[in-house]
């Protein structure tokens, strides 16, 4: 004779008297709040939203609760209005739990921002203030975090991302991914497909990040399988990495020789700009900067771009850049490169043709030297050198993202993944790169 299990019963309560219109007869509360916690969803809103849906859970139907809590955050973070009946509702719900949010928010503010006089101070003698941590001392620059709108915990650019602190810089067509994998020590691979099986007319790739597949690709021959599979890795990737891109018409320091010495200007059209570099609604960088609140003229916050040489570059003695002397040049492009190391100008140094291939060849000796990146761009007679700080990917994203550093706007475009959109709304345009594929 066999025992029939019985099914554990669901628990349920009644509607209270004072919920009606919201509740209708016995409803269960054999429902999970944490599965309503969204990718996406920051830990502070979250928290907020999980706090008013088990305070009252045993209240109201599992549907309409989840609406109030979403409704309750919208409001107390956004700003968000409803009918006067639903709002009155709200505020009656969430009374002890918002006190307490906005009691805690304060404290947070408290010790995070540095008081007005101060930031007034710093600002008058021309430098910025360093953040401060909670014991008041100032922290490294890879630490600095700017606090969400309404006072929310620091952001952390990099927390809870697919591939972790995986940018990929998106230059040097196909090379681009593996090397930025390479730079954050993450595995790349590119091979024949092993799902998808190999015929004489097609051939199937797949490229792998960490050991997981993240793009797939056919093709007439493997090589242009790998090629159709990378096109979809660059869309993939900017999904859940950033990625920074060079911003085509940003001001680069011209430095020319003539019989006269050598002359430095600022232009917007640098060596390793590809094609036009002028946006037009055309333009894919175009539409990005309009994103970013541009409306035309000449780039920064205040369109404040530089015309006038750069003069901290400029030799002050009486000899002069001009001088035969070969020696006595090079000691003087030794200065040059050296007063540019030191000040915190991040623009390249473009050497024209007019340099000749020997003087080339010492600036790129010389730019060694100083830790820089140098490169030469073009052919015979339009040869031209190219010298460039070297920049941590991640100081770009702090000083775009969180300090919002002009000098930073200016020069890169940068793309947030999309767990990070909410945070940085200017930021989600994807990037395109100049022969991605080839």
């Amino acid at each position: 004779m066999s025992v029939q299990q019985s099914k554990p019963k669901q628990k349920k309560v009644k509607a209270k008297k004072d919920d009606a219109g919201y509740a209708s007869g016995e409803f269960s509360l054999d429902w999970d709040v944490d599965s309503y916690k969204t990718e996406y969803e920051s830990d502070e809103h979250w928290d907020l939203r999980r706090s008013f849906m088990l305070a009252h859970k045993d209240r109201f139907e599992e549907d309409r609760l989840v609406c109030l809590a979403q409704t309750f955050v919208n409001m107390e973070f956004m700003g968000c209005k409803y009918p006067s009946a639903t709002m009155l509702l709200v505020a009656e719900l969430s009374k002890e739990i918002a006190a307490e949010f906005r009691q805690k928010r304060e404290q947070r503010l408290k010790r995070t921002f540095v008081s007005a006089s101060d930031a007034a101070e710093q600002r008058a003698k021309g430098r910025r203030a360093p953040p401060l941590s909670s014991s008041g001392s100032p922290e490294d620059s890879s630490n600095i975090n700017r606090q969400c709108f309404g006072g929310g915990d620091p952001i952390d650019l990099y927390q809870d991302l697919r591939f972790g602190r995986l940018i990929v810089y998106l230059a040097g067509g196909r090379c681009s991914l593996q090397n930025s994998c390479q730079i954050a020590n993450v595995k790349y691979e590119e091979r024949d497909s092993r799902e998808q099986p190999l015929s004489d007319n097609t051939k199937c790739a797949e490229i792998l990040v960490n050991d997981e597949v993240i793009a797939t690709g056919q093709g007439e021959s493997l090589k242009a399988a790998k090629k159709a599979a990378y096109k979809q890795a660059h869309l993939t990737i900017q999904s859940y990495c950033y990625s920074i891109k060079l911003n085509a018409t940003r001001d680069t320091i011209k430095v020319e020789k003539n019989k006269d010495g050598v002359k430095i200007k600022v232009t917007n059209e640098s060596a390793d700009s590809p094609g036009d570099p002028k946006l037009d609604p055309s333009n894919k960088g175009y539409h990005m900067m309009r994103l970013m609140g541009w409306t035309g003229g000449g780039l920064g916050r205040l369109k404040q771009g530089r015309e006038e040489p750069v003069c901290y570059l400029l030799k002050n003695n009486r000899n002069g850049l001009g001088l035969i002397n070969t020696k006595g040049n090079f000691a003087d492009y030794r200065k040059l490169i050296e007063n540019y190391v030191r000040s915190d100008d991040i623009r390249d140094m473009q050497f024209e043709p007019t340099f000749s291939k020997e003087e080339r060849s010492t600036l790129h000796q010389i730019a060694r030297r100083f830790g820089l990146r140098s490169a030469s761009y073009g052919s015979g007679e339009s040869r031209r050198l190219l010298i460039t700080k070297k920049i941590d990917y991640g100081t770009i994203l702090t000083e775009v993202l969180l300090r919002r550093n002009p000098k930073f706007c200016d020069r890169y475009f940068v793309h947030v993944p999309m767990q990070k959109a909410h945070l940085f709304p200017g930021h989600v345009a994807d990037l395109e790169m100049d022969d991605a594929c080839e």
